[in-house]
């Protein structure tokens, strides 16, 4: 299980208080639970580690080997918490850096942005090279998705002409636009369950191909939800996403109107942006619910420790701990000359720097009254990831309804989307 420390929090909030919250909590628990798979809240994502069927992982297996036969780039163009999870499972287990090496299959992530400079780029990347598309979306509306949709289909159908068809991969909701067109266009075609909402769960059948073509088990990131999810359903403060959540909505109460999630593990942190998304959609509406952000350190330590030396006491953190993926030990350098002053380092290793830097925000932050929540992942493979995601899944849902509101409000929309939209003639 994933361990939640909260001994940093106390001068801002007592254990009375927090204890609390344990009404609210479980009544929340309890609403999420009487709803089950189906249900028009979209839960259907609390039961959907158990209920991923046989023929769902086959489909994903042969479309991923459908996938390694045609190419060794795949195109990944999407919008939602899907696709952002899937690019967050990529980087996480795979490194920022696996494109750059020659034995994997490359995962490219576009659809997610309307730069025309990103699209050159990529354009340049796929000459010469053949290349499969995943589009990857709930809805397949918003307008990045849209447009890298169809420039993409474009530049396929003048490369590969009738077989192009054969190298395009759908998911999305059952009846989507996305859905209509590769039932048309003989596309192959992955659903996502109408009881997952579309945008709600990372854990979805497209999300599970990229990460299969990335060379993660997506049985295992299943395997791991699934424990998760029976983990997890303890009533109680015993419980760790009870402790998080609980956590949360008390310092919102205290007002605490932004969450820092800090991580110092650079390929997480297109995980930071998955759940920056997914916290705002999910937990921030009515004036409840902090204000997500994500930070990557130690390089965003000077500006957030500069805000916080000024005396802003709105904020709290959570500091997301994740096991070392390389175990062999880097040592830092002797430099004789000791230009930088440093040389107290000498003979120790880049871990002995991290645990240090740790340390200190736990102990900075705090002499500055800013509470840190500590969220520490076990394991680093593909059942903790889906532990991961779902433990922020459930989190976010059980604290946003403690502040009486709905995470899964289906009729909420980006109003910038929209405006977008009319302004361009829609």
């Amino acid at each position: 299980m994933i361990n939640v420390e909260l001994s940093s929090i106390w001068s801002c909030v007592s254990l009375p208080q927090l204890l609390g919250c344990e009404k609210d909590l479980f009544d929340a628990h309890l609403h999420l639970r009487n709803n089950q798979p189906g249900a028009p809240e979209f839960l259907g994502w609390l039961g959907q580690p158990d209920a991923m069927t046989a023929r769902t992982v086959h489909a994903i297996r042969s479309a991923c080997e459908k996938i390694e036969g045609q190419c060794q780039t795949l195109v990944v163009a999407g919008a939602g918490e899907g696709y952002l999870a899937a690019k967050a499972g990529v980087e996480a287990l795979g490194g920022r850096y696996r494109n750059l090496l020659a034995d994997r299959m490359r995962i490219l992530f576009t659809g997610d942005n309307l730069a025309s400079s990103d699209w050159i780029a990529l354009c340049r990347l796929l000459e010469g090279q053949d290349f499969c598309l995943l589009l990857l979306s709930g809805e397949g509306l918003e307008l990045e998705m849209c447009a890298a949709s169809r420039a993409l289909r474009w530049l396929m159908e003048r490369r590969y002409g009738k077989d192009a068809k054969q190298r395009v991969f759908v998911s999305a909701g059952a009846e989507s636009s996305l859905a209509v067109m590769a039932k048309e266009e003989g596309f192959t075609f992955l659903p996502m369950p109408e009881c997952l909402g579309g945008r709600v769960s990372a854990l979805n059948a497209g999300t599970l191909l990229v990460l299969a073509a990335a060379g993660i088990d997506p049985l295992g990131v299943l395997e791991g939800a699934a424990e998760g999810f029976s983990a997890y359903d303890l009533r109680a403060f015993e419980n760790p996403v009870w402790m998080y959540a609980g956590a949360r909505y008390a310092l919102t109460q205290k007002g605490r109107a932004a969450e820092v999630l800090g991580c110092f593990t650079p390929d997480f942190s297109a995980f930071g942006q998955w759940w920056t998304q997914y916290m705002t959609r999910h937990t921030c509406q009515e004036g409840a619910g902090a204000f997500p952000v994500y930070a990557e350190l130690p390089g965003a330590l000077d500006g957030l420790d500069t805000m916080l030396q000024g005396g802003e006491k709105r904020v709290f953190e959570t500091l997301l701990q994740v096991p070392e993926r390389c175990f062999q030990k880097v040592n830092i350098e002797m430099d004789w000359k000791d230009y930088d002053g440093l040389e107290y380092l000498s003979g120790k290793t880049l871990f002995d720097a991290q645990e240090a830097a740790v340390q200190a925000v736990l102990q900075a932050h705090t002499d500055l009254d800013v509470p840190v929540v500590q969220v520490q992942m076990q394991t680093l493979d593909a059942a903790g990831l889906g532990e991961l995601f779902y433990f922020f899944e459930l989190a976010a849902a059980l604290s946003a309804c403690a502040c009486g509101i709905d995470p899964f409000d289906a009729e909420r929309r980006s109003a910038s989307r929209a405006l977008a939209k009319t302004i361009l003639g829609g």
